[in-house]
């Protein structure tokens, strides 16, 4: 890339981020599917969450051993950690606001 500035080449979108804007192909579009996604997964999740509640894991460390021991993986697929269960919880509270 140093050796095309030195040569004078024009890096970079000549128009910027204003044609994408107008074209509809900015991370509006990109950011409501994530967040649809990310909702849906915290509702399918609601029921578990429950369950781990109503078995005593009620604090957020327990939950989120309680969902690890039985296999279910986050959304990305990895493991649950207090913070994510707050996450899903806080994406929850959220949406039940809404509905």
């Amino acid at each position: 890339m140093q050796a095309a500035k030195a040569r004078g080449t024009r890096l970079g979108n000549p128009n910027g981020a204003a044609a994408l804007r107008r074209a509809g192909k900015g991370n509006a579009a990109s950011n409501k599917a994530r967040k649809a996604k990310a909702d849906a997964f915290a509702a399918d999740l609601m029921e578990i969450l429950a369950d781990v509640r109503a078995a005593g894991h009620t604090t957020l460390h327990k939950i989120a051993g309680e969902l690890n021991r039985r296999g279910i993986k986050t959304a990305r697929g990895g493991v649950w950690h207090a913070a994510t269960v707050a996450n899903v919880q806080a994406r929850l509270l959220d949406r039940s606001s809404v509905l």
